[in-house]
């Protein structure tokens, strides 16, 4: 079922794509037969909110209400090979969003999009690189963000220079929020998971700016999200810990036995850090507990490889947030961290658009506090049977809906950005979503872009959503 959810959602992107080219009136470009031309600049665009101080650290760039100017600066060859090349797709696998070995995973790496690094010149809040790696990113907002000629951009300072940072940072993500008329969405999510005790990223916001000699001269791109980067410096900062390994799964039943050679697993678990033996191993071990343990053994053993309060606070909110685009449903858009003194394994969220019920495509019952994800996936129908996870999971539902659940807060946190965001969405490329906009802020409920249908907006989710946690928590055991 999940397959077929999988390739309905490409479908969709597909013919979103067309319904863009229509509404933004592209025009004919010339096409290299070795590669899509890259996009063209929506050139009416043009920034004039004047800019913010400029962040001259990490915690100020990565302040919820801090609004970056980034401009980034191509030569004419670079500008065309950010553009990726699709490739032969036979040796991408079936099992969920993988993609080839040894390449990136998702919808876009399945259609053989590999994007690569290029060069660029740029200029963070006045502070200036000569050298930076840039590459697009994203897969559905990838699709409809080039044919609105705002897609997602992921920044590696340390691509081309080595050991060159931002107060630390060495890698920066600039999310087009093109499905989210809110433009809060990752922000407010990753704000409660952050709130409620998760490791979770930073977010700002950011002005994106181009220039392409003898084409664009800081054209304006528009607002994006700058989300922090889940690397080794967030995990030493969040965990407290060198050495620690990260992965980033993707496959619709997390923790499946697959063999006993890493090879099985490294494309699946797509590690971000450089792994030693006994880190592939734990990996390999914890899919073999998931998968053939007894469920006394299971339930005797799971505390050795997972950290179970930290579980069901990640759980608790992910649960709230009602977001099947993770391991409840497509079996993506989370990281695991394996603890080099511990090791036992945290989970950190990623990828929030599609947070606050906002996601088209949902499959089974998504609202279900106790059994929100898609039929059949093993290791979350293991791990809510037992009991020290269950007292936990419960007692963290409690506790947030006392807390960081409550709707005022949420409607606070929206009005508080509202004013800021306002002027920024009126002169985006995207300007068309302001009418989106208001609605959103107001609470009402809108067509969704792109995906079409219905959505409710951040405040009535959350007054809906902790009233459905209240009414059932008296009962829940």
């Amino acid at each position: 079922m999940v397959k077929v959810v999988a390739a309905l959602v490409l479908t969709i992107c597909l013919l979103g794509l067309i319904g863009l080219s229509l509404v933004f009136n592209d025009r004919p470009r010339a096409v290299r037969a070795d590669r899509s031309p890259s996009p063209e600049l929506r050139v009416s665009a043009q920034a004039t909110v004047p800019a913010q101080k400029p962040a001259t650290s990490a915690a100020q760039l990565l302040q919820i209400s801090h609004v970056a100017d980034v401009h980034l600066t191509f030569t004419a060859d670079a500008w065309r090979t950010l553009t990726p090349v699709p490739s032969d797709t036979s040796n991408s696998r079936s099992d969920g969003f993988l993609g080839p070995e040894g390449k990136r995973n998702g919808i876009s790496a399945m259609n053989g999009l590999d994007f690569e690094y290029v060069h660029a010149a740029m200029e963070l809040d006045g502070k200036r690189f000569a050298d930076v790696g840039v590459r697009y990113k994203g897969n559905g907002t990838y699709r409809t963000g080039r044919q609105a000629s705002k897609v997602s951009l992921k920044v590696d300072l340390n691509k081309y220079v080595k050991g060159q940072k931002f107060d630390g940072l060495s890698t920066i993500n600039l999310h087009n929020t093109i499905t989210d008329a809110s433009w809060m969405n990752e922000a407010l999510a990753y704000r409660l998971y952050r709130d409620a005790g998760v490791p979770a990223p930073r977010t700002g916001y950011a002005r994106v700016f181009v220039t392409v000699p003898g084409k664009y001269t800081r054209q304006y791109l528009g607002l994006y999200t700058l989300v922090e980067n889940v690397d080794a410096h967030f995990a030493a900062d969040r965990f407290h810990a060198e050495d620690g390994a990260i992965f980033k799964p993707v496959t619709e039943q997390p923790f499946d036995d697959l063999g006993s050679s890493w090879a099985r697993y490294n494309q699946t678990y797509d590690p971000k850090t450089d792994l030693t033996l006994g880190d592939q191993q734990r990996i390999i071990d914890f899919c073999k507990l998931v998968t053939h343990a007894s469920d006394a053994d299971f339930t005797a053993r799971i505390g050795e490889f997972l950290d179970i309060p930290a579980f069901a606070t990640y759980a608790a909110v992910l649960v709230w947030l009602q977001n099947p685009d993770s391991i409840l449903q497509q079996g993506q858009n989370y990281y695991v961290y394996l603890h080099p003194s511990t090791r036992r394994l945290a989970f950190i969220p990623w990828d929030q658009d599609h947070s606050f019920g906002s996601f088209p495509f949902p499959v089974g019952n998504a609202s279900d506090f106790f059994h929100p994800w898609v039929q059949n996936i093993r290791f979350l129908q293991r791990i809510f049977r037992v009991d020290a996870f269950k007292t936990a999971y419960i007692a963290e539902l409690k506790r947030l809906s006392e807390s960081v659940f409550r709707p005022s807060r949420f409607a606070e946190q929206v009005d508080q950005l509202a004013p800021m965001l306002r002027p920024l969405v009126a002169e985006d490329p995207l300007r068309e979503r302001l009418a989106l906009f208001d609605l959103a802020v107001s609470g009402r409920v809108f067509n969704r872009p792109l995906y079409g249908g219905r959505t409710t907006p951040i405040k009535p989710f959350a007054e809906q959503r902790t009233a459905d946690l209240l009414a059932v928590l008296p009962t829940a055991r």
